[in-house]
């Protein structure tokens, strides 16, 4: 109504096309920013189409702003309209008089009596006398009636509803239960697959004929039977027809047996441009229904930037797994294949083997994993520098082979809402490999490697993200066993491996040229802390920036290693998050430690930048 007066005090009504709308202001909107309510805005599109004032879009639009203050509790929100012309130039003003936010509060009606009101109150994040916000509200609903289900009523509904009282300035959650009778669970039928497979899946129910019926174990059962990896379906149908004993349908869809991978990957530092490459093949359900064999090929090839050094790596690995070895969520593994690595210091290659079983510890989020390993290794074109200095030869042993055997045990506490891009959570990793002739080896060593990782959100899709980790070998120390850092997913103040204990000097077989060569250390601190910002997005893809600080070290003794004592870097970069992934441009700058030849790695080098794929951790 507003708006048509507005249009009548200019005159007669323009049609549509007469005029452009330039702009969309507000007025009075302390607590919702503009860019907030402009992009809920049909009128929003017009304005990027650079079409023309509609009077019926700024009504619909007023009522759009209106509703968008209610969701949030503004239950007295008023808002009038305007068009202010100049010319063909038309501006829709929006003044709005938000009023005070209404205070929450429940009421509870009809909830079984073995049911503690706690339960419900725990999953509605608004508590009384807080700010209502209906978005909080609605996101809430399902996990409000689950609360009961989960107590055994199958047949129970919920009749939620708001009640704005305005007088006293309040939002009243009603929430009206009726429960209906207490059911259990009766006969569950598997569909779609047979023998080894549909026990597997009924290895995997959360649930079992007389238990009480729970609509949580319904849907941990969905994820059990995803995660088993051999169903491209799932669903699961209780029969609430009846009355108190619920049956259930499993019905399942098998995956394809068949899979061809193909990858690859650019990656880029101050030193060196890398192009990696992925191939792989498994066929599920050979030779037994519970077997899956894989071959998997990755080579990779890194360049210098003045393309006067590179180095080839492959590594060619097959595998045969076997799910519910010995006990359901065991999962053993046979590998065998061959590594091919050229680094700074030298090449090695060889053979390797390896035997694993992963299992859960009670939850799907702790997991354990053992296993032993067997690795031939031999050099070649070992680093004229390195032989040069008798006494990193030595400390390597790269002038003999080595044959490497070791017993390795992983304990995992995975918390993270999301493994790929997380949010919220944290990540805990503690990894211990006990080199010894026992196992087939000729180094006697202990390997002890925690690693934590935290992630904590700050709004408007924002996260804090941090990571700590630590590493330690006792021992004899193999060459390929020792620790390196610097690089996109570690400290990103250096290039990849820089950040480790090397050699710099004239090298006798390149005209003297003067090289610094890592070759690795025992002991190191990697951390960091980093915020990942969203911006904006491209082509539908998000596009964000990140902001971190990186300290980390690497010693060739333990005792050297000094936590108040790392190299520190802080640095910003893009992130675009695309369907490989998210792609990862960082710039880091080195606060510390950069002009000693002698005792600091990459002496006088500031800046480092990197490219990759994937976020750092």
């Amino acid at each position: 109504m507003v708006a048509a007066l507005t249009a009548c005090a200019h005159g007669a009504a323009r049609r549509a096309g007469d005029d452009r709308l330039v702009a969309v202001n507000f007025e009075g909107n302390a607590q919702l920013g503009d860019q907030t309510l402009l992009t809920g805005l049909a009128q929003h599109r017009v304005l990027e189409r650079h079409g023309a004032a509609d009077a019926y879009l700024v009504q619909v639009d007023a009522e759009r702003i209106r509703g968008e203050y209610l969701r949030r509790g503004y239950i007295d929100v008023d808002v009038r309209s305007r068009v202010e012309r100049k010319g063909d130039d038309a501006t829709v003003i929006y003044t709005i008089e938000e009023g005070p936010r209404a205070a929450t509060r429940t009421v509870i009606r009809g909830l079984p009596d073995d049911v503690p009101r706690d339960q419900v109150r725990a999953q509605l994040p608004l508590e009384d006398g807080q700010p209502f916000d209906y978005e909080a509200y609605e996101t809430a609903k399902p996990r409000l009636l689950g609360v009961v289900e989960d107590a055994g009523y199958a047949h129970a509904r919920l009749d939620a509803r708001v009640v704005a009282d305005r007088a006293a300035r309040t939002a009243i959650v009603e929430l009206a239960y009726t429960a209906g009778p207490r059911s259990k669970f009766g006969k569950v039928v598997v569909t779609g697959v047979t023998g080894e497979l549909a026990q597997a899946a009924r290895d995997r129910l959360e649930f079992a004929p007389a238990d009480v019926y729970s609509a949580k174990a319904l849907v941990q059962t969905q994820r059990n039977l995803y995660g088993f990896g051999r169903f491209s379906t799932v669903q699961i149908t209780p029969d609430r027809s009846t009355g108190a004993v619920v049956g259930v349908e499993v019905a399942l869809a098998e995956s394809a047996r068949h899979e061809v991978t193909l990858g690859g990957g650019l990656g880029m530092d101050p030193l060196n441009y890398e192009i990696r490459g992925r191939a792989g093949y498994s066929l599920a359900g050979w030779p037994f229904p519970l077997d899956t064999v894989s071959i998997d090929f990755r080579p990779a090839y890194a360049v210098a930037h003045d393309f006067a050094t590179y180095e080839p790596r492959f590594r060619v690995l097959g595998k045969l797994e076997r799910q519910d070895l010995l006990w359901t969520y065991a999962k053993g593994t046979v590998e065998a294949g061959y590594n091919y690595l050229a680094v700074e210091a030298y090449t090695s290659y060889g053979p390797l083997a390896r035997l694993g079983l992963e299992t859960r510890l009670g939850t799907e989020r702790v997991r354990l994993r053992v296993g032993w390993g067997l690795e031939q290794v031999a050099f070649r074109d070992v680093n004229r520098l390195v032989l040069d200095h008798p006494e990193i030869v030595a400390a390597l042993g790269v002038t003999h082979d080595q044959r490497i055997g070791g017993y390795q045990q992983t304990l995992i506490i995975d918390l993270r809402d999301n493994p790929i891009e997380p949010t919220l959570g944290a990540y805990a990793e503690l990894r211990t490999t006990e080199g010894t002739k026992y196992a087939g080896g000729s180094y006697e060593y202990l390997s002890v490697v925690p690693d934590v990782r935290a992630y904590v959100p700050l709004g408007f899709g924002a996260v804090l993200a941090g990571h700590l980790k630590y590493g330690a070998i006792h021992g004899d120390v193999p060459a390929t066993e020792r620790y390196f850092a610097g690089g996109a997913n570690s400290q990103r103040g250096f290039s990849e491996r820089e950040l480790s204990p090397s050699i710099t000097g004239p090298n006798t077989a390149r005209n003297n040229e003067v090289e610094t060569i890592p070759f690795g250390g025992v002991a190191m601190i990697d951390s960091s802390v980093e915020a990942r910002v969203p911006i904006t997005t491209v082509k539908s893809m998000p596009l964000g920036t990140a902001v971190f600080l990186d300290g980390g070290a690497v010693t060739e003794s333990i005792e050297a290693l000094h936590p108040w004592n790392l190299y520190w870097a802080i640095g910003a970069g893009l992130r675009l998050q695309t369907i490989v992934g998210p792609v990862r441009f960082d710039v880091g700058y080195r606060l510390n430690r950069v002009g000693d030849a002698a005792r600091d790695p990459a002496p006088g080098s500031h800046w480092a930048y990197h490219l990759t794929i994937g976020e750092a951790f």
